[in-house]
């Protein structure tokens, strides 16, 4: 089907907006764009829509050819095809086929998709056609090569040449004076962007979106944002109107630039994306969302099991090991990197230890799996307990852990890898259900049951970054309500990270009575 009326229309106007002495020479083609025939047919006369590709190189000269039948030489262009969806589309199609170029090879310009010109032009009658004299809305849409030039493959029948013209050069008057006036130099500029928003637990935000056709990744797992418009001001603007646009409720403080990644977009071009990195520790199920299916949470390890782009994995595989290797070397994720400070609730329950931490040298925490179940009750037996315990304890310890930190189980633990192998250290929680109340709407609460570190790893901070990353997952779990038993040595560091005791509360424990074995005769 033709390209919808109201979407000319916006382009047109948009147009305007950028060359308001224009009105005159264009305002038949509105008036045209309210009728009832096809303004984009080539039997509409007197006056029909043509579209053109102004193909920009890195010398910021123009691809010209040679046109048999006129002898002129000019852009690439024709007419509208009844399959084009848009505009745009069409100036894509006309360009690969009278010269090869892919819509691969090309990537939109600031422009966005814009017309850079729309000419006016008188057409002679072609009586060998049966076409009266007309007049032509040139469209002309300019492009950047995402790569080098590519080779061109003219279409011999009407193409007998083709040539890269300075913009002083360029034969129509008119796309020759809005190119010289304008900063385009041929290189690829970013005209989408995307936010990489990550935890302190090492997961990353994907936004599953619609199943629709013509939109960008339909049905599949993605990161939040979308293309620049008009009136954005920087590239940072458009991620930022992208996300209160998607996520109103969404708020992340600091976003850095972290990569341009290019993609394919729904028309065939290359897309240039600058992709953001902010940090946000916070329960997606909060949050309302207005385009899209759901957020979620997701480790790196767990990409593999969803619907997303190969690009968009290795992306986020990439930050991840980046951010790996930074925090490893002692280095924080931006000067405000300190831990979220949420409402933390305090009562007594399970005993744990933790060490104070010192200045942070290294340790990357890690979400735990099953088979680190036996270095974690190695830990607890040695430092947590004021007893060693036999084997036969360790081996049941290591089978109850190694039951509940499977996907889906009740508990959760984050690690730190010693450099001799085995642990360094380790902060572990286990998640129960409570009734429902005021400060912990989803019943979730968690016991922070095992904080230890190895004697030779102590004062390097590992139990804090464990910690902090065991925090913030269960935050984006739901978990409100949090239970330890804080020694004098751990308890600094348990309010350095927002626990603080409650007096209202009262803990008490109760020994059970031995079982007795039934009387005589009884069952």
């Amino acid at each position: 089907m033709p390209p919808a009326r109201s979407d000319m229309s916006a382009l047109v106007r948009t147009y305007l907006e950028r060359h308001p002495t224009e009105l005159a020479v264009v305002a038949p083609l509105l008036t045209a764009l309210e009728g009832v025939e096809d303004p984009t047919s080539r039997t509409t006369m007197p006056a029909h829509i043509t579209c053109s590709a102004v193909v920009i190189d890195r010398d910021r000269r123009v691809l010209h050819i040679l046109h048999r039948a006129s002898g002129l030489v000019l852009v690439p262009g024709g007419h509208p095809e009844p399959q084009d969806r848009t505009l745009l589309a069409a100036a894509v199609r006309e360009v690969g086929e009278e010269t090869g170029i892919k819509p691969g090879d090309l990537c939109l310009t600031p422009l966005l998709g814009v017309p850079i010109d729309i000419d006016c032009h008188d057409i002679d009658a072609r009586p060998d056609k049966g076409e009266l004299a007309h007049r032509h809305y040139d469209f002309r849409f300019a492009f950047c090569l995402a790569e080098e030039q590519p080779d061109l493959v003219l279409q011999d029948e009407e193409v007998a040449g083709a040539q890269w013209l300075p913009f002083a050069d360029v034969s129509s008057p008119t796309l020759r004076a809005k190119l010289l006036e304008s900063e385009l130099d041929g290189q690829p500029q970013a005209v989408n962007a995307s936010a990489l928003i990550f935890d302190d637990a090492g997961r990353y935000l994907l936004h599953l979106r619609d199943n629709y056709p013509h939109i960008w990744a339909p049905g599949e797992f993605d990161l939040p944002g979308g293309g620049s418009e008009p009136q954005d001001g920087t590239i940072e603007d458009t991620v930022r109107r992208e996300l209160g646009e998607e996520i109103p409720d969404l708020v992340v403080p600091d976003l850095e630039p972290f990569a341009v990644e290019m993609a394919t977009g729904t028309d065939g071009l290359c897309v240039p994306i600058q992709v953001f990195a902010g940090r946000w520790n916070g329960d997606p199920d909060r949050l309302r969302l207005t385009e899209g299916v759901l957020l979620r949470w997701f480790p790196p390890e767990m990409l593999h099991r969803l619907r997303l782009s190969p690009s968009t994995r290795d992306l986020v595989l990439r930050h991840a090991s980046q951010r790996t290797a930074r925090l490893g070397h002692g280095l924080q994720d931006d000067p405000q990197d300190t831990p979220e400070q949420g409402a933390c609730l305090a009562t007594g329950d399970a005993q744990t230890e933790a060490t104070v931490p010192g200045p942070r040298t290294g340790g990357v925490p890690r979400l735990a799996v099953p088979a680190d179940a036996s270095e974690i009750a190695r830990l607890r037996s040695e430092l947590i307990l004021s007893e060693p315990l036999d084997e036969d304890w360790l081996v049941i310890c290591r089978d109850h852990l190694a039951a509940r930190l499977v996907p889906g189980g009740d508990a959760r633990a984050y690690v730190v890898d010693a450099p001799e192998g085995g642990l360094a250290a380790c902060a572990l929680a286990l998640i129960d259900a409570v009734l429902p109340a005021p400060r912990y709407p989803k019943g979730l609460a968690a016991r922070i049951q095992a904080v230890a570190t190895v004697p030779g790893c102590r004062r390097r901070g590992f139990a804090r970054a464990a910690l902090t990353a065991l925090l913030a997952h269960l935050e984006g779990d739901g978990v409100t309500l949090y239970e330890l038993h804080a020694s004098d040595d751990s308890a600094p560091l348990y309010a350095a990270l927002g626990f603080t005791s409650d007096p209202a509360l009262m803990r008490m424990t109760r020994t059970p009575s031995p079982v007795r074995a039934p009387a005589h005769g009884t069952t």
